[in-house]
């Protein structure tokens, strides 16, 4: 059994929900306040092998592609 998500027709991975306990944050508090409020998001990893994809304010993973075999 294939553990991999489905890839839809255009190329993109078909999985938004991230791997569990994979979400984390970069620590941007040595930048300054104005960059860590820009930089400071939320990244995971996808079950397609795919890491560092940033997620929404809702929880699921942006669009992406996943990478080549």
């Amino acid at each position: 059994m294939n553990d991999k998500p489905a890839v839809r027709p255009d190329g993109y991975c078909g999985n938004t929900a991230p791997v569990s306990g994979s979400v984390r944050s970069i620590n941007t508090t040595a930048l300054g306040s104005k960059y860590a409020r820009m930089n400071n998001r939320p990244y995971g990893a996808c079950s397609c092998g795919r890491t560092g994809i940033s997620v929404t304010d809702q929880g699921e993973l942006y669009r992406h592609k996943p990478p080549q075999e």
